[in-house]
């Protein structure tokens, strides 16, 4: 679609001004054809940022329940702010839930390379635990369409799952079109290229996916995993904080296409990964969670940026072997801090494999054995519930 210079989309939008503890209103016009951006402040009816230009944002970044970095500031996008947008964005930036069911987890990071690869952008993501009153409460919809729910329901708790929240243009059509036939066997002779086809064993239990079927399912289950309004309890993470360490993925490793690529490094080596959460970090949380290298590290404040210019992922990393000192090996497997160095002195681990420089090094890892809990916590614990 093309754009003058005057077209604009609009959206309401919200910051946590966290040192006042108040909730500021916003009015965000962004325009597509030179990538400008001004706000309006809706609390003191005035305008808040004139039109300018913001380097790092694009149109990929303008979808409702983003969180976009505008000087430093943390600004969510809540709703279109006139129907105008609603229309141009509502099908280029569709959302579709899906959920990765626990016969494939070995296979997570290859599934999430093969997403990437379609266009899609991950806006949401956890790993957690169903009971069997959840998964019968997410299965509400569909219990008198699926014979084999029963068998469904009972792989569904036997471990833990991972859900994604997708973006992108008609996602919902599209995302079941690049699944194919529900039926693994029909999918391999119907759409050997679809991922049913490609990842799932022999029978609609153990196919590996479940995924929205239209936008009204897509609310529902949204609202189901990640609850945004926080009005009710979402199903819980699997964090067990016995021999394991915490990795975080950072913002420009995800920006760069190298999660799946990450998690699948991670899950090919003697590693596995007990619980995994997507965050949207804040300059005070990253601040928080960075605080031991404060006065430590050259310049603290390049590193709390490394945190914050996107979303990151938390993971609880446990190792394969019980007799593993995971907090250990897994340090050796993130290799030096400087990614530089880290590709002439050891250039397997992830650092040097994924990570630009000092700072942007791709995965945090505990430097220290006694912050693994405290890590684990601030994130699993903590965190989850702002």
């Amino acid at each position: 679609m093309e754009y003058d210079y005057n077209d604009r989309l609009a959206f309401l939008a919200k910051w946590l001004d966290t040192e006042r503890s108040m909730q500021k209103n916003f009015n965000v016009y962004y325009y597509p054809s030179n990538n400008t951006l001004e706000m309006f402040d809706r609390d003191l009816n005035r305008i808040y940022l004139k039109r300018i230009k913001m380097d790092g944002l694009g149109f990929k970044d303008m979808f409702i329940g983003n969180t976009i970095r505008i000087y430093g500031r943390q600004i969510r996008l809540t709703n279109y702010a006139d129907s105008r947008t609603e229309k141009i964005i509502g099908k280029t930036k569709e959302h579709t839930v899906c959920v990765i069911k626990p016969s494939l987890l070995p296979k997570l990071g290859d599934v999430i390379i093969e997403i990437e690869k379609t266009g899609f952008q991950i806006c949401n993501m956890k790993m957690c635990k169903l009971s069997k009153k959840e998964a019968l409460e997410l299965y509400e919809p569909y219990k008198n369409k699926e014979p084999l729910l029963p068998f469904i329901l009972e792989h569904l708790v036997s471990g833990p799952i991972v859900v994604l929240e997708l973006v992108g243009e008609n996602a919902v059509e599209r995302w079941l079109e690049l699944l194919g036939p529900t039926d693994p066997v029909e999918a391999r002779k119907t759409a050997p290229n679809s991922l049913i086809a490609i990842y799932g064993e022999d029978s609609k239990v153990t196919n590996g996916f479940l995924a929205s079927q239209d936008e009204a399912n897509v609310i529902r289950e949204s609202n189901f995993f990640f609850a945004k309004d926080k009005t009710r309890e979402v199903p819980q993470n699997n964090i067990s904080l016995q021999n394991t360490t915490c990795a975080v993925i950072q913002p420009h490793a995800i920006e760069e296409g190298k999660l799946g690529y990450i998690l699948a490094a991670i899950n090919d080596a003697h590693f596995s990964i007990n619980a995994l959460e997507m965050f949207y970090l804040s300059n005070t949380n990253a601040e928080e969670f960075l605080e031991v290298y404060k006065g430590i590290v050259s310049d603290f404040n390049a590193m709390v940026l490394s945190f914050v210019d996107g979303p990151c992922v938390a993971l609880e990393i446990a190792g394969k072997n019980s007799n593993m000192k995971v907090y250990e090996e897994f340090r050796l497997f993130c290799g030096p801090k400087d990614s530089s160095i880290a590709r002439q002195i050891r250039p397997l681990t992830l650092r040097a494999r994924f990570g630009c420089d000092k700072y942007k090094n791709a995965v945090h890892c505990t430097d220290l054995p006694e912050d693994t809990v405290l890590e684990l916590e601030y994130f699993f614990r903590i965190l989850k519930d702002y």
